[in-house]
């Protein structure tokens, strides 16, 4: 991984994380709790404000995580980012899972146990109460989803915790 101060600020990383891939990019006031895997292609951008990325995260390939000046970006636990995201200055609380390519703008709030759907855009200034059903371009709430959303999301960042360890003790580069 690429670990990078901005000045004084250094990221913080826990020694406990599940796996960075060797190309992350991680840059400034960036904080990654214990059991995170990050895969291949991930910068994130602590840049004039911080980043939060609670336990048991995983963020997938080419994902960009990155703030606004006044709005950082917290990332709860349990969650999932799928592949080429963006989050930009947002809050996602626990166990939510992001669909891949999704697009997650400044001042937004996604609530706990909450799901968006592949390809969305999430503009500025939304807020999602917990277990939103989440989908479009611009994203909409289509429904409140059940409890099991909670069981289902954690379960799967649990899964993706497996797969960083694994990754972490025989991913072998052979070219």
């Amino acid at each position: 991984m690429n670990v990078y101060a901005l000045g004084d600020i250094e990221p913080k990383i826990s020694p406990d994380v599940a796996f960075i891939a060797d190309d992350v990019i991680i840059i400034g006031d960036v904080e990654i709790e214990e059991g995170c895997t990050i895969f291949p292609g991930v910068v994130i951008e602590g840049l004039g404000t911080s980043i939060k990325i609670g336990k048991f995260t995983n963020i997938q390939s080419g994902t960009m995580i990155h703030g606004l000046p006044d709005s950082r970006t917290i990332i709860g636990e349990y969650n999932t980012i799928g592949h080429n995201c963006v989050l930009h200055g947002c809050t996602l609380q626990d166990m939510v899972t992001i669909g891949i390519g999704s697009i997650i703008m400044g001042k937004t709030t996604i609530g706990r146990g909450s799901l968006v759907g592949a390809g969305s855009l999430i503009t500025e200034r939304k807020n999602f109460p917990e277990l939103s059903l989440i989908l479009g371009h611009p994203a909409k709430f289509i429904k409140k989803m059940d409890n099991k959303a909670f069981e289902d999301a954690k379960k799967t960042a649990e899964l993706y915790y497996e797969h960083g360890l694994e990754f972490k003790k025989d991913l072998k580069k052979i070219i």
